[in-house]
């Protein structure tokens, strides 16, 4: 099973979009993230973290996580 911790390490707009990549693309978001010009990394191993769990999981887990990162970023 997957471990968030680099998820956690990252930036509220790097959350959200890790989060959306991973309910778009699943799998292959850690390869799209991996072509980031600047936090290629950190990017593409978090959604590869986030993308490693079960789908049934994976799913609303990702879209908790959006919405939670969407909300900080309208607060500030």
């Amino acid at each position: 099973m997957g471990d968030l911790w680099r998820f956690r390490t990252l930036g509220v707009r790097e959350q959200a979009v890790v989060a959306l990549s991973v309910l778009l693309d699943g799998h292959d978001a850690s390869d799209y993230l991996g072509s980031d010009k600047e936090r290629s990394v950190a990017l593409s191993r978090a959604a590869k973290d986030l993308a490693e769990l079960a789908p049934e999981l994976r799913m609303p887990l990702a879209g908790t996580l959006l919405r939670r990162a969407l909300a900080k970023i309208d607060q500030d």
